[in-house]
């Protein structure tokens, strides 16, 4: 099973012997396949990186995240495009029309909202979840009603309170739901890079202030994994001030949860790359839909 490295603090050093990453801190080492990583978070003071390190990463293609002391993305390495493919799928991405990008955005849009609302509706929310689909339901070319928003106002305050804002600092809450969003980013991540895309050129987020922009379009509609597992071990651990050890491992688990497409139970981490493969496919105009594969959220906690 591939590992989420996760590694906090300060003081490491990631160097490489025998196609391994060596995980050093102070007298303690810790060696792992390179073959067995899905992908490194590192959030922390006085990191050392090998030149090694950094070129195994980029060659079995492991993204690597540079988070701030809140845990929020400061930046990625990510390989250049390896995918043999790469030329012909940078064309359609580049070729794209205006009104087909608009309406992949509206499906991404649409999807999200429709995740949301079963989030609500598993939770007994039915009048909220009523509101989310009937938003999505509603969900123009583009988004340009911008029902995106008019959702998540909806689906936080009934999942968090009416008190809970997204964009609270002071909020504990916040800080686990954006390391769950930097570990299911890192997901989407090698998906699109193993598709062979270019991240930097999405839908929707502006290219121009965002390397990552088609990863951040393509993730939202998955957001509610990480809500709807916050939400678990808040709910029966209690919210702990601070993001500890068994909340990032209970995180972890994203990458390798079981999720729905097709009618059959797939890992994520490869229903992501189905997934990205459908975006491609719409663009192509080879597909009059964008295929969503339907999200966990049945957690072990």
């Amino acid at each position: 099973m591939w590992r989420v490295i996760d590694l906090g603090g300060s003081g490491y050093f990631l160097h490489t012997r025998h196609n391994k990453l060596v995980v050093e801190k102070e007298d303690v080492k810790t060696e792992i396949p390179y073959q067995d990583i899905h992908s490194i978070i590192c959030h922390g003071l006085g990191f050392r990186y090998s030149d090694a390190f950094v070129k195994a990463c980029l060659h079995h293609k492991i993204p690597v995240t540079f988070c701030d002391e809140k845990h929020m993305p400061l930046g990625m390495l990510l390989p250049m495009l390896q995918h043999t493919d790469a030329a012909n799928r940078i064309e359609i991405q580049t070729s794209a029309t205006l009104p087909r990008k608009k309406q992949a955005w509206q499906q991404i849009v649409q999807a999200k909202l429709r995740y949301q609302g079963d989030l609500l509706k598993l939770l007994g929310m039915d009048s909220d979840a009523l509101k989310l689909q009937v938003l999505a339901q509603n969900v123009l070319s583009a988004d340009t009603t911008n029902n995106e928003a008019q959702g998540a106002k909806i689906y936080f305050e009934a999942i968090f309170g009416e008190k809970f804002i997204r964009s609270d600092e002071t909020n504990a809450i916040n800080a686990k739901l954006d390391y769950g969003y930097s570990v299911l980013r890192s997901s989407v991540a090698r998906a699109v890079v193993d598709v062979g895309l270019l991240p930097s050129f999405g839908v929707f987020h502006s290219q121009r202030i965002n390397p990552f922009c088609l990863i951040d379009d393509l993730m939202e509609p998955y957001r509610p994994m990480v809500d709807s597992l916050v939400l678990a071990f808040t709910s029966k651990y209690g919210i702990e001030s601070t993001l500890t050890p068994t909340e990032k491992k209970l995180l972890m688990q994203i990458p390798t949860s079981a999720v729905t497409h097709s009618q059959e139970s797939i890992e994520f981490t490869f229903a992501l790359r189905l997934y990205v493969m459908s975006y491609v496919q719409f663009l192509a105009r080879e597909k009059p839909q964008i295929e969503f594969p339907y999200p966990c959220y049945a957690w072990t906690i």
